[in-house]
């Protein structure tokens, strides 16, 4: 974990990430990062992998509607029709 510290820039918030950081992430400065927010989390990403993973969800959701028929039926169990 890293401690980050935050500044004011025309009156927004602005976060500063350690050098260390951005360069495992391949992050430069002026850079688009998406943010995102889960139980109670913020979620920093890269454009790249922000977008690999919309393409991974979206391939999963592809999956699910073709075979939703039978996921269901298999749900049900051999003792049931």
């Amino acid at each position: 974990m890293h401690k980050i510290k935050t500044t004011e820039i025309d009156g927004s918030i602005a976060v500063l990430i350690p050098k260390e950081v951005s360069d495992n992430y391949g992050i430069s400065a002026g850079d688009e990062i998406d943010l995102s927010e889960a139980d109670g989390a913020m979620i920093l990403r890269s454009a790249q992998e922000s977008a690999r993973s919309r393409e991974i969800a979206d391939a999963t959701e592809k999956v699910f509607d073709r075979w939703n028929n039978v996921f269901v039926e298999l749900a049900k169990g051999a003792g049931e029709k």
